[in-house]
């Protein structure tokens, strides 16, 4: 009954966005208007479930989402630990050894060694667990253990995760062999570079030693892995203690009424078949498959990562002494809705990565699986422990070891995949709400911007723009002319983006619909000879695309083409929303584990890989639309833009995410840069929080700061939910408010050849456009490992948003990084001199009394650029001026770059872009017009190699490069402004130069002003055509 799924799923009836459809009840097809009188009966519905749920539509209900004690493999490896806490002695239960017997070190040159893993409570089929340690070209150390009798494996249904999430198949270096011990019997040494690997046999664990890093991290330090391998074989306990999953409190084997071995015996037996959960049946055909094990980082109490969780930064302790949270960090992907803040619960996205940060250096772990898992944080006095607790083996690890967070950011990076390069439209500015409800209704909306000043280059359209939920389609009453719309708002530059989920409606008129059964893509039911899985979403009865299938993501890219996709043009993008996958009904608001994907595969082994598998469905479905052909020009064809909610390890390869549906909220505010941070160390970069909250109403303040913080993060998107208030930045009555948004805004846009410098630094090196401080300054100032309110903006900006309300001041802390380079200055508004902090490693005081405040710190030795002219969207102003600021460190010195292209092709491989390298030293500042540094993988043999956007090389073709310079050439320095720490430090320019090279330049002409610390040079003539600056001072 539709009446039940209500009542279970209480929280998603607040409002008709979330109603689900039920088949004898007429709804409007129109929802932008909810509150209309022609929608009478929908509206009375509503009225009657708002009443009758409105306690829970201020939080996340708890009761729809599972705990660690009611998932059946995570309340078993919890027991496992606390059991063998209480009894360390190996002897006292199961214990995983290494057969000496087993051991082959016949691959050694290929980087390989394997053996056998035994257990103390095996069977006579024991050993049957296979062990392969390796060690990559990029430095880190790859663990597997696989069971060779998993019938999974036989019967072709065990997913290579890690060719999903992995940018190629990691290359391998040689191994450089030494027993140790008595006969080779008892471990190993295993050595590559400035790494060793400490391998014991029994209980077996794998300690991987780093450069002056002893024993960074240890596998299995406190003998908790446990590898199941389907139904336990022994007979359980005859005690009651043995119990099925529980929808409330932890159950496990009470010491006093079974003994020790029994415990261990109970354990095995607990919901290791069927398992029920409220009225979701868990059959788990093939037993119960889950594996978790421990790891210890020595010399550590911070670690980063596991993204998604609304969390602290430094993740706080799950168990142990000084715990935060009774329940383990949980990544699988669900439709969280108003989710919580400080909690360790499950949101849209999972990336299985957590790095530590100690005295020592740094540590990380990835686990290749895309099944439910959980992970214990326990804090110990000299040590940092992470137990892993995951649904579905085998065990795929890969650990990385270095001096620095940045040096195993680096590593990752490498294996996970460097980001996709975006169009510059997608950095700049993105209005959105749910909904815009016709063209005039966007036409009056872009207008609006121009009319206020203020710059924009996205607007987007929810659901409601739709043919009754179908995607690709229109509603013809509301956007009758689609294209005329789309060519109205590029004709100014602007950019559409409209909504495209997975969830397909049922309607065999529909084409998408009747395409997708015909050909099977589909993700099939439990038996699989019952046909696609059917549940519920916005449109009612709905499929979903399996896009593990390869057939299925290329018909899938085949729809975006414009030709297909009626009404569309190339300046329109896409926003892949609810592709956790959200399932109204369903079990935690998602599809049953047991639900069938190409091959046969469980849905339970592939969960939280199926969002990021829509996204990159979708991104090839863009490039399609301008790659025609292999000899498609490559400043033909377009870089995409796709938006998705949910996300697993390698996303970024594909495009941005947001952090979902968040409140209008102070505390939502705070938590965002935690949350960005997160994203950042994860490798997931090109990403931000919905500017003003997406639930509720945010008060005028509140607004306005938000849009202060949001115009220096990554993705700066304004969004909100349809009972919303408008919120256009010029319907607020109050001045200095609309003022506030406005000069965020154009912050931003007058930063954008920085901000746009840091993406070409995260396409090229992978660095996070926004970043810890630990990563840039770990090494130096301890004090930054626990920052997580401020963050680094590429490589010389400092920000921190103002998050109280009433603020008038904040303090603000400059890191130390030693040496010259250990000032900071205050950029403060434009036109304002900047002032100089002499020293970092303290706090400050910033007035932040203007709600268009954002505290903003650029690190001496540094060079940034902006532009000052301000256009109404990132296309306007693409050739207009720079402006240069050199801020001079202690010693007169400085360096940076700024990266130039088109902005939206990928010509950039073609040589379609300069890197301009700028430096200063000895009173002479020179500039270097180069090719961007892109960082190489190890091997030829990558995920998406045949795609353009996947590509990591840049050849020159001298047309190409011709071309880009006919148009970009003239792109000139406006302005160089030279801060000093000192005003009196500089007082005359004596000679500027610019030309073909540093032997043939020219003589220039200039002027200059002198303002405080700073000199303004006006007009120097340095060119992008240039290929040598060159400035002389005095």
């Amino acid at each position: 009954m539709y009446l039940s799924n209500r009542v279970n799923h209480a929280h998603k009836f607040t409002t008709p966005r979330a109603m689900i459809k039920p088949p004898t009840m007429a709804m409007p097809r129109s929802r932008s208007r909810p509150h209309a009188a022609a929608a009478a009966a929908a509206l009375a519905l509503v009225a009657i479930l708002v009443i009758s749920f409105a306690p829970t539509a201020l939080t996340v209900n708890r009761d729809e989402f599972k705990t660690c004690a009611q998932s059946g493999f995570c309340r078993r490896h919890r027991a496992h630990a606390s059991l063998r806490v209480a009894h360390p002695d190996p002897a006292s239960g199961p214990t995983w050894s290494i057969d000496p017997k087993s051991v082959d070190a016949s691959q050694l040159s290929l980087g390989i060694w394997s053996a056998r893993l035994i257990s103390s409570a095996s069977a006579a089929d024991s050993p049957r667990l296979a062990l392969t340690v390796s060690t990559l070209k990029s430095g880190a150390i790859r663990v597997q253990v696989a069971d060779r009798q998993d019938p999974r494996v036989k019967e072709g249904k065990v997913v290579d995760v890690a060719g999903y999430a992995l940018s190629h198949e990691p290359g391998r270096v040689e191994y450089k062999h030494e027993a140790a011990g008595s006969g080779s019997k008892d471990s190993v040494q295993l050595k590559v570079g400035d790494s060793k690997v400490d391998i014991k046999f029994s209980p077996f664990t794998i300690a991987v030693t780093g450069k002056d890093q002893p024993e960074a991290v240890v596998l299995n330090a406190r003998n908790f892995f446990r590898f199941e391998t389907g139904a336990p074989t022994s007979a359980p306990p005859t005690s009651s203690a043995t119990t099925t999953t529980s929808d409330s409190a932890e159950v496990s084997p009470s010491p006093s009424s079974l003994s020790v071995a029994d415990q261990w015996l109970a354990i095995d037996h607990d919901a290791a078949g069927s398992e029920t959960w409220k009225s979701h049946t868990d059959a788990k055909p093939y037993g119960a498959r889950s594996f978790g094990f421990d790891l210890q980082f020595a010399q550590t109490s911070h670690v980063y990562g596991l993204a998604e969780h609304a969390s602290d930064f430094n993740l706080p302790s799950t168990r142990g002494e000084g715990a935060r949270y009774t329940e383990p960090y949980r990544l699988y992907n669900l439709d969280v809705f108003e989710f919580e803040l400080d909690s360790p619960m499950a949101l849209y996205g999972s990336v299985p990565y957590l790095v530590t940060q100690g005295t020592h250096g740094s540590a990380g772990a990835l686990v290749l699986s895309a099944s439910e898992m959980w992970i214990d944080i326990e804090r110990h006095a000299d040590s940092l422990a992470a137990h892993w607790m995951t649904e579905s083996s085998p065990l795929d690890l890969v650990l990385f070891t270095g001096p620095t967070l940045a040096d195993v950011h680096t590593q990752y990076m490498h294996l996970a995949g460097y980001p996709t390069l975006p169009p510059l439209f997608a950095t700049a500015y993105h209005q959105c709400r749910w909904n815009y409800n016709d063209e005039k209704d966007v036409k009056d909306v872009d207008a609006g911007f121009d009319e206020h000043d203020i710059p924009y280059d996205v607007l987007w359209l929810d659901i409601e723009h739709t043919d009754g939920k179908r995607y690709f389609t229109w509603d013809a009453a509301k956007f009758p002319t689609p294209q005329k719309m789309l060519d109205g708002v590029a004709s100014k530059g602007r950019k559409m983006v409209t909504i495209v989920d997975p969830h397909i409606k049922v309607d065999s008129a529909y084409h998408v619909s009747s395409e997708a059964s015909s050909k099977g893509l589909f993700v099939k039911r439990e038996n699989e000879g019952e046909g696609a899985f059917n549940g519920h979403c916005w449109p009612g009865d709905s499929n979903w695309v399996d896009f593990l299938d390869k057939k299925a993501r290329e018909w899938w890219a085949g729809l975006f083409k414009v030709d297909k996709y009626k009404g569309s043009t190339l300046d329109l993008f896409t926003w892949n929303d609810m592709n956790e996958p959200s399932v109204f009904g369903g079990p935690e608001t998602t599809m049953p584990k047991t639900a069938k994907h190409v091959g046969g595969v469980e849905h339970r082994d592939v969960h939280n890989l199926y969002g990021m598998q829509q996204h990159r469905s979708t991104h090839l479905g863009h490039l399609q639309r301008t790659l025609s052909s292999a000899s498609t020009p490559l400043s033909a064809i377009h870089r995409p833009f796709v938006l998705s909610r949910a996300f697993f390890t390698g996303t970024q390869r594909y495009g941005a995410i947001w952090t979902g549906d968040n409140d209008a909220r102070w505390d939502h505010l705070a938590s965002s840069t935690p949350m960005l941070l997160s994203l950042g160390v994860s490798g997931i970069t090109f990403a931000g929080a919905d500017v003003g909250g997406f639930f509720r109403n945010p008060d005028a303040e509140l607004l306005a700061r938000w849009y202060a913080a949001g115009a220096m993060q990554p993705f700066f998107r304004a969004h909100a939910h349809i009972d919303t208030k408008r919120r256009e930045p010029w319907v607020y009555e109050e001045g200095k408010v609309k003022d506030a948004i406005r000069a965020a805004v154009r912050r931003r846009y007058r930063w954008l050849p920085y901000v746009y410098s840091t993406f070409f630094d995260a396409w090229s090196a992978g660095k996070p456009v926004v970043r810890p401080l630990v990563m840039e300054f770990g090494a130096t100032d301890k004090r930054t490992w626990g920052v997580q309110e401020e963050y680094m903006l590429g490589d010389a900006v400092l920000c921190k948003a103002v998050t109280r309300p009433g603020a008038t001041s904040e303090q603000v802390y400059l890191p130390s990084s030693g040496g010259a380079g250990a000032g900071w200055y205050d950029v403060g508004s434009p036109g304002e001199p900047w002032t100089y902090v002499p020293k970092g490693g303290k706090n400050v005081s910033v007035d932040v009394t203007a709600l268009d405040t954002l505290p903003m710190f650029v690190k001496a030795g540094s060079v940034v650029v902006a532009r000052e002219r301000i256009r109404r969207s990132s296309a306007a102003g693409i050739t207009d001026p720079l402006t240069v600021y050199i801020a001079l460190d202690a010693n007169g010195e400085a360096a940076g770059h700024v990266v130039v292209d088109d902005g939206k092709s990928f010509g950039v491989l073609g040589g379609a872009v300069v890197d301009v390298r700028m430096k200063m030293a000895n009173g002479k500042f020179g500039a270097k017009l180069g090719l961007p540094k892109v960082s190489q993988y190890d091997s030829d043999k990558a995920v998406d190699g045949e795609w353009v956007s996947q590509k990591r090389e840049i050849n020159v073709d001298a047309k190409v490069r011709g071309e880009f310079l006919d148009k970009f050439g003239g792109v000139r320095v406006e302005r160089l402004v030279i801060v000093a720490t000192d005003d009196k430090a500089w007082s005359k320019v004596k000679r500027v130069q610019s030309g073909a090279s540093a032997t043939d330049s020219k003589e220039r002409s200039w002027t200059v002003e002198k303002q405080g610390r700073m000199l303004v040079v006006k007009e120097p003539g340095f060119a992008l055509r240039d290929s040598a600056w060159v400035l002389t001072i005095e």
